[in-house]
């Protein structure tokens, strides 16, 4: 099934390059909840917007955000929304459990309220819905066409990343 980004979702991604910064998240290990390394993955430098792999610990992407000055940060990572497999959609920060119930040592939660006061850059959740996060590698067909139209919209956006 074909999870075309909303409109919503490529004005995100089409943000001013050089005030945007992507960070990602996820445990490539636990199936399709490495959609965030996996795209990050695909980024090569030099990269505008700036995309910082935080793998499985989006705590250690704090200070490297913070240095980049951006006056926007999006946090990109599996999301279990009640979605089909792949679907993605911006997520309300209010959304977002203060306490961790994911792979992740620290809230995303946490980690965007201390973003959010170092930077006062505004801080969007994009959440991939995933059709299965137990152990082992490679994501489900599903998200990866989600991964790779993000991937693709994000090289059209910065022609220079080619």
């Amino acid at each position: 099934m074909s999870h075309s980004l909303t409109a919503e979702i490529r004005s995100l991604l089409s943000l001013q390059p050089d005030r945007t910064a992507i960070i990602t998240v996820g445990n490539p290990l636990r199936s399709d909840d490495g959609v965030g390394p996996y795209i990050a993955s695909r980024l090569k430098p030099p990269r505008q917007p700036a995309i910082i792999d935080a793998g499985s610990n989006p705590e250690n992407s704090i200070e490297e955000a913070i240095a980049l000055k951006p006056r926007h940060i999006v946090i990109i990572d599996a999301a279990a929304f009640g979605g089909e497999p792949g679907e993605a959609r911006l997520i309300d920060q209010e959304h977002i459990p203060e306490t961790s119930v994911s792979t992740h040592m620290i809230s995303l939660k946490v980690v965007a309220l201390i973003l959010a006061e170092e930077t006062k850059a505004q801080i969007s959740f994009l959440g991939i819905q995933p059709k299965y996060v137990g152990i082992g590698e490679g994501l489900s067909a599903e998200v990866q066409e989600t991964a790779d139209a993000i991937v693709g919209l994000l090289l059209r956006g910065t022609p220079h990343l080619l």
